[in-house]
């Protein structure tokens, strides 16, 4: 394996787990796109194409808005915009992707608080990774989580502004964010209002402007409309104040060195605006036709919708929404699956939406066959599928782990990172008495130094047990010492990308090696690792001289990549003033303190662990 490029590795990793995606051209019936108003193969755009060449609009730009390419389709575009939804200012970028993560890593600063929704699109988390602000995720669309974790950052003595980032509609789950109740929460703490408007511009709200159009023009408020759904073009408006339009066009590194969109598409976009706001028809239609099929879904599979254009029917495992999907292509209807990274582990996923490129007819013949497909393909005793984050207590454990209720809905079993702010803070002693209580397996990827006895080894004596429930090491390296600088030392190389946590029925605590920024190889870290995988982490901490330092910057390291924060297991005698700083500074929960243990026996860990955690904080629902 060695010499062996990287990427290759990772490809077939990929592959073993039925996650290695392809391009594959558009055939069958339209199912899958975000074409809501079927704008983008009208005749209206293509002659708004042609008239703007007509009329000597260049194709390209040439070069970026600060540059020569700056054009006045641009900012005819930006004016109009601006007053279609209502907001003092828009900007064009060239991507809705681009813009997000443009937003959020140039708006709020150093000294401030992103609250961002667990479910939030990836061009937030990417945008988060770049920022200088402290990120927490939220539950998803549960104003409460939102409202704890700002209190609990402004009780820690925080004088930042608080940036509340949500999705008006998400793109996976179709649900709306309880926008009233976020922009009250945002201006009680003098905080601003982000808006992902992406499903939602040119189809919802009043005039097709949003879900937040009621705010748009606050102060306090951004919106994001992009131009490659429902307006059928590309692109993506920032609304906004003047004076944080003008902060991006400064500040936005993605607006600032990028090429500037092409202003035949700037022309195109005005045209698409301007159906919106003259043909109310087109989403009446579109609103009826996502009513039908609501009820055809019920009707044929015993699925609820979502309630909006976009509804998604999770099967749990990857294996099968791929084989759902194979199937509903091979009878002519364009259903793609959609599979982790892209929505949480055990919630794989059909994605069907709604558009005005398919009628009634295709409706009701798509969702005969997906009825028929889930009425046989074996795998639920029902096909009433729906997504649940919340792990059950009772029912059978189907495939993946994921367990059937009475109802058949799929539940999602516990998994977590456990890992700590350095070596010697008694991380495996923590995890051994989780997998305890938590009946769970054991898994830690990379073990370095074995003189004394694995990690794997302490668990097994400390839990009882068997070899099955845990999981052999990915890599066992003798020498004690960093993994990629033990691994080199041996010839070999860690391969960080085909790291993947193993398939299992029960739940499964992950232990890390050393600390959070400790290197599996010369580019990856054990953070970016967890930050794939996108599993709660637990951080264990020592509670002596230091510990205030070395836990909050570990914490600052995950959040900076996204990687969603459980809470703070403390390890040894107890320092009750050092634990509140860290959680009150670090916008984290206490989990508990385990204290030191003489003699540590199996039976003095699990008593330990039941007098000192609750059980119920590691089989709730997600992370914050």
């Amino acid at each position: 394996m060695k010499g062996r490029p990287q990427h290759e590795r990772a490809l077939e990793a990929l592959a073993r787990r039925g996650r290695l995606r392809s391009l594959m051209p558009a055939a069958g019936v339209d199912f899958t796109s975000n074409d809501y108003l079927g704008l983008a193969n009208s005749a209206e755009l293509r002659d708004a194409a042609a008239d703007a060449l007509a009329r000597g609009v260049p194709l390209g730009a040439g070069g970026s808005r600060l540059l020569r390419g700056n054009h006045r389709e641009h900012e005819a575009l930006e004016a109009e915009a601006a007053a279609f939804f209502g907001a003092e200012a828009a900007l064009y970028f060239g991507s809705g992707f681009a813009a997000n993560a443009a937003l959020i890593a140039t708006l709020p600063g150093h000294g401030d608080l992103i609250v961002h929704d667990a479910l939030i699109h990836a061009s937030a988390w990417d945008g988060m990774g770049q920022t200088k602000a402290t990120c927490v995720g939220a539950r998803h669309n549960d104003v409460q989580s939102f409202a704890e974790l700002v209190a609990a950052w402004r009780a820690g003595g925080a004088k930042g502004r608080v940036w509340i980032a949500v999705e008006s509609v998400y793109s996976m789950d179709g649900d709306q964010a309880p926008l009233s109740e976020l922009m009250a929460l945002a201006d009680r703490h003098d905080g601003v209002l982000l808006v992902d408007e992406a499903h939602a511009t040119g189809v919802l709200g009043p005039g097709g402007r949003g879900l937040g159009a009621a705010f748009e023009g606050a102060e306090n408020v951004v919106s994001l409309h992009t131009c490659g759904k429902a307006l059928g073009a590309s692109g993506a408006l920032i609304t906004s104040s003047r004076s944080i339009r003008d902060f991006l066009v400064n500040r936005a590194r993605a607006f600032i060195y990028a090429t500037a969109p092409s202003p035949v598409m700037a022309a195109v976009v005005r045209r698409a605006l301007g159906i919106v706001r003259d043909e109310p028809d087109r989403r009446d239609e579109l609103a009826r036709r996502v009513k039908f099929a609501q009820a055809e879904l019920m009707a044929t599979c015993g699925v609820a919708g979502s309630g909006s254009q976009i509804i998604p029917v999770v099967v749990g495992s990857d294996a099968r929404a791929v084989a759902l999907a194979q199937g509903m292509q091979k009878a002519g209807y364009d259903v793609r699956a959609i599979r982790p990274p892209t929505v949480p582990e055990g919630t794989s996923r059909l994605r069907i939406v709604v558009t005005l490129n398919t009628d009634e007819a295709a409706i009701t013949g798509m969702f005969e066959t997906l009825g028929g497909l889930l009425g046989t393909d074996g795998t639920y005793p029902s096909p009433s599928i729906a997504p649940s984050p919340q792990p059950s207590p009772r029912g059978e454990k189907g495939q993946d782990g994921a367990v059937l209720s009475e109802n058949h809905v799929v539940k999602v079993v516990p998994r977590f990172v456990v890992t700590g702010t350095g070596t010697g803070v008694g991380k495996t002693v923590f995890a051994a008495a989780l997998v305890a209580a938590l009946e769970g397996d054991y898994w830690k990827p990379v073990q370095s130094g074995e003189s004394g006895g694995t990690d794997t080894e302490v668990v097994r004596r400390l839990t009882r047990l068997s070899g099955r429930r845990l999981h052999a090491e990915a890599y066992r390296l003798a020498i004690p010492a960093s993994p990629h600088w033990a691994a080199e030392a041996e010839g070999i190389e860690i391969d960080a990308a085909g790291l993947e946590p193993p398939a299992c029925v029960r739940p499964l605590v992950i232990e890390g090696a050393g600390g959070v920024l400790v290197p599996l190889s010369r580019e990856v870290m054990f953070a970016d690792v967890f930050a794939r995988w996108g599993l709660p982490v637990i951080l264990v901490a020592g509670t002596g001289l230091g510990t205030i330092n070395h836990t909050l910057l570990s914490i600052e390291a995950l959040r900076a990549r996204g990687v969603p924060i459980l809470g703070v297991a403390f390890v040894g005698e107890g320092n009750a003033a050092s634990e509140e700083i860290i959680c009150e500074r670090g916008c984290v929960r206490r989990l508990g303190r385990m204290p030191v243990l003489d003699p540590l026996t199996p039976d003095a860990l699990s008593a330990a662990f039941a007098a000192n955690f609750t059980l119920s904080d590691f089989t709730g629902e997600g992370a914050v």
